[in-house]
């Protein structure tokens, strides 16, 4: 699909679309950049990769990279403004071609447009922006998964000037390692995350450290059920990431806070009163939404499966 292909960052994202594209032998040269560098002097011994550095620019100086076709950056939200300025200087200094395709796979995309245009004082045509809806708990290089893509939703929200090739060329990508791509627009994105991803990450948090803190914090987690266990799974995710995201998403998030502490507070008062109808409406709306979307769930897996 591209000769050659430049990701950034080789974390459990990153590094899964570098073992997905090998698994599916989507492209002919496979360059990284990663702050790791016993990731990338492993990765170039294990012949995953044709050469690599934890710095962008240095790799770009070998002459490498004059021919890139496509760099994916799969890095915390608040780094990609630097590696996006390293990349404008290396196009400014012909060490990458200036229409080589920029994508990312955050789960913020507003803040990824205003540094974009920021850095390069315009909105690239190139710049494609995506977010597979896809991860673990496990983060990590050695957590990669080729498979990790496969039946799960990839959204693309172009803006106003992309060149329509530029984006038809990612979505290929990204259906070639198993994703189901959409759509949407980035305001639109970043408010559907913050209340199906962002917020539920926050209250898994705010839970763990709740019962964490505790002075008997030991005896209480050896007596807790499947319930904190699943919900609170998410709380293991990435720290540094998650920072990012919520500081990335600020207002969206806040506004899903907003609502989900109305929400608190009448079951709060409904509890206090013993208000029996408005508790088990609530319930009811809740788990009936929830079995409908425990069937979704289960259409995935056997389109995974496949």
């Amino acid at each position: 699909m591209f000769n050659k292909v430049l990701i950034v960052g080789l974390g459990l994202i990153g590094g899964s679309i570098l073992q997905g594209i090998i698994d599916n032998h989507l492209v002919g040269e496979l360059y990284a950049v990663d702050f790791n560098k016993l990731v990338i002097k492993n990765s170039i011994n294990d012949k995953l990769i044709q050469d690599g550095d934890d710095d962008l620019l240095m790799l770009a100086n070998t002459g490498k990279l004059k021919d890139c076709e496509c760099i994916i950056i799969a890095v915390p939200a608040f780094a990609i403004k630097n590696i996006l300025a390293k990349i404008k200087t290396a196009i400014d200094n012909k060490l990458l071609p200036d229409d080589v395709i920029i994508s990312d796979t955050a789960s913020t995309k507003g803040n990824i447009l205003k540094d974009a245009f920021d850095v390069f004082g315009v909105l690239p045509s190139n710049l494609v922006l995506a977010h597979p809806i896809a991860g673990a708990e496990k983060s990590g290089f050695m957590a990669r998964d080729g498979n990790l893509f496969k039946a799960h939703k990839l959204i693309i929200c172009p803006h106003e000037f992309n060149h329509q090739i530029t984006v038809d060329k990612i979505a290929t990508l990204w259906q070639a390692l198993g994703a189901k791509v959409d759509f949407v627009s980035c305001d639109k994105h970043d408010e559907i995350l913050a209340l199906t991803s962002h917020l539920p990450h926050l209250l898994s948090y705010v839970l763990t450290y709740q019962l964490a803190k505790d002075d008997e914090n030991l005896n209480i987690f050896r007596y807790t059920a499947g319930g904190f266990r699943d919900f609170s799974r998410i709380a293991a995710s990435d720290p540094i990431m998650w920072h990012d995201i919520f500081l990335a998403n600020k207002q969206a998030v806040l506004k899903g806070l907003d609502n989900y502490q109305t929400i608190l507070n009448q079951l709060k008062s409904a509890i206090e009163d013993d208000n029996s109808d408005d508790l088990l409406k609530t319930f009811e709306i809740a788990k009936n939404a929830r079995e409908h979307f425990g069937r979704l769930l289960v259409e995935k897996e056997k389109l995974k499966n496949l």
